[in-house]
């Protein structure tokens, strides 16, 4: 392992935090032109020392997969959700037959998430699109508000270094920051508006057609957006799974679950798809009818 990796990791006694993420790699002539066709992101921007938040889409625009990627050797290399894996690939598969391409699970890659002293002076991502290349690791920032990193690395393992296997704590401080995540049981389910992405560059509007593109176009330039993703929260701790309703004051379904999550750092922390009337609103809503626990609704601001 590069020794400036490893300086970076043991500056603090924070471990590793191993995360439940799957890669996979599109290598050969014909990569980029092939995924142009089919995710929302552009990926002629994209160079190996940025990275981009991306879908792929169903004809009606309901998102397969969430992913980010960026370019790596003769192709690109995505990390997503382990869950959503098998979908993503049965169908990108399908729309490769005409192009110069092979599509692989990258079996030796694995995720890490990394919370860096916030003092430190070493030299880490600044900006959330960058990201630092070492040897045969990537290093990339999860927020500009917080020292906060992901890495993706060929070479650390359970043997040489002290990992964690606290997901949830992680998960919760991305929820906080409201960072979407597509799982197996909310495939085929959500437009990547409602889930924020378009404010977290999931979404070029200028690159040219890819499958899901009419729908998810026509709602930027032509239709109103009437759902967006809210951070809901809670000082007790109260969990859902992916895709669960929420309710109203009244008792009625208003909205469905994106991520909940919990720690106690952050208390309970649930992103939600809910109308956008809720924005400025002060009313609370609940994980079921008989309304155990009011959850605070805030807009997410993805500038500051």
């Amino acid at each position: 392992m590069s020794t400036t990796l490893l300086s970076i990791i043991n500056h603090n006694t924070q471990l590793l935090t191993r995360l439940p993420y799957t890669f996979i790699s599109v290598q050969g002539d014909d990569a980029e032109k092939f995924l142009q066709g089919q995710l929302s992101c552009d990926l002629s921007l994209l160079n190996g020392q940025n990275l981009s938040f991306g879908t792929l889409n169903s004809p009606k625009g309901r998102m397969c997969a969430l992913f980010k990627i960026t370019a790596y050797k003769n192709g690109f290399l995505l990390r997503i959700e382990s869950s959503t894996t098998e979908l993503f690939l049965l169908t990108l598969t399908k729309y490769k037959v005409f192009f110069k391409c092979e599509i692989s699970i990258e079996e030796q890659f694995s995720a890490f998430a990394y919370n860096a002293d916030a003092k430190t002076e070493l030299p880490l991502p600044q900006n959330t699109k960058d990201l630092m290349s070492i040897d045969t690791n990537f290093i990339s920032r999860l927020s500009n508000n917080a020292p906060l990193y992901e890495i993706w690395s060929q070479e650390i393992n359970d043997q040489k270094t002290k990992i964690s296997t606290d997901t949830e704590s992680w998960f919760a401080l991305e929820a906080k920051l409201g960072i979407p995540e597509l799982y197996a049981e909310t495939q085929d389910q959500f437009i990547l508006q409602y889930l924020n992405l378009q404010d977290l560059g999931a979404v070029s509007f200028k690159k040219g057609c890819y499958t899901g593109q009419e729908i998810i176009a026509r709602m930027k330039f032509l239709g109103k957006l009437k759902k967006k993703m809210f951070l809901l929260s809670a000082s007790d701790k109260y969990t859902v799974q992916p895709g669960a309703d929420v309710f109203s004051d009244e008792g009625k379904k208003c909205g469905t679950v994106v991520r909940s999550h919990w720690s106690e750092q952050t208390g309970s922390v649930t992103l939600a798809i809910l109308s956008t009337s809720y924005i400025g609103n002060q009313a609370s809503v609940y994980f079921d009818e008989h309304k155990t626990l009011p959850f605070q609704v805030k807009e997410l601001n993805y500038t500051s």
